[in-house]
């Protein structure tokens, strides 16, 4: 069951989520990328391996999931820009906040400021998302 409903009102904060984003989720066999080893990512000018953005965004898209269910998978919207880098072996948090409800047909259509924190807070990823909920 979602645990966002038409009643929910706006200025609702969304579940935050964490992880940390380890060298070894970007590991490719034996290869050493910009993503999983400090040294490559060093000698093409960066502090230490950055994480896989996609991998980062997935963050927002298990926010969104958990909290509209098959509202986001059949009705989901993203749209997203990447900062900043988030580092490797770092925390990536994903918070969220309702700022607008917009009947859509039988359904309203919740949107939502979504953002990616590193572990410094700087954000990261930034952007709106919105699902579908039943009733108008």
């Amino acid at each position: 069951m979602a645990i966002i409903t038409k009643d929910t009102p706006v200025g609702t904060e969304l579940p935050v989520f964490a992880r940390r984003l380890r060298n070894e989720m970007f590991a490719s066999g034996d290869v050493k990328t910009i993503h999983n080893d400090d040294d490559a990512a060093q000698r093409e000018g960066l502090p230490r391996a950055v994480a896989v953005g996609p991998q980062v965004a997935a963050l927002i898209f298990r926010m969104m999931r958990t909290c509209f269910e098959e509202g986001w998978i059949a009705g989901g919207k993203v749209a997203l820009t990447f900062r900043r880098p988030v580092w490797s072996n770092d925390f990536a948090t994903v918070r969220g906040v309702i700022t607008e409800k917009q009947a859509e047909g039988d359904k309203t259509r919740m949107v939502c400021d979504v953002w990616i924190e590193r572990a410094d807070g700087e954000k990261a990823i930034v952007g709106t998302c919105s699902a579908l909920v039943p009733g108008a």
